[in-house]
């Protein structure tokens, strides 16, 4: 995966950009995982709980949201992975321990789907499609051929 398209959460929250509440007493090895990408830009950002969380996100709507009873990691969608995909999903790995459950699509300018599943203080992360330019066109896709699938054959 190279330059990331879009990236968009589907739990708890459905929307552009992602918002990831902190665990009870994750707060201090969450800042010390992000307090090292001053230099490789991840586009993973702490905001402190009680703060709006407002942010651009490079490929759709922005996020603004009130502010929160928790400690939240938010992930910008769209612009060029400086780290290296590799890293971004490394990343990821470190901060899930400390992250509550939750789950999101990465899609790249190759026209690769990625889910990330962060379950139970862990990161599921599998390729689910190809042929894809937005995360969008491949949930609009996945939507219809579940559709498809539950309808009686016949009808």
């Amino acid at each position: 995966m190279g330059n990331q398209r879009q990236i968009r959460q589907v739990s708890p929250r459905d929307g552009v950009g992602v918002v990831i509440a902190v665990r009870a007493g994750g707060r201090g090895e969450v800042l010390r995982v992000l307090g090292d990408t001053s230099v490789r830009h991840f586009y993973t950002f702490f905001s402190p709980a009680g703060e709006r969380i407002a942010f651009p996100n490079l490929d759709g709507p922005d996020v603004d949201l009130d502010p929160q009873d928790r400690d939240a990691v938010i992930i910008q969608s769209g612009g060029k992975m400086w780290c290296g995909y590799e890293a971004f999903v490394q990343n990821l790995h470190e901060l899930a321990p400390f992250l509550e459950d939750a789950k999101f699509y990465v899609a790249d300018e190759d026209w690769h789907v990625d889910e990330a599943d962060l379950r139970d203080g862990a990161l599921h992360f599998r390729r689910v499609g190809e042929g894809y330019v937005t995360v969008t066109s491949f949930l609009e896709d996945r939507r219809a051929n579940a559709a498809d699938e539950a309808s009686p054959s016949g009808s």
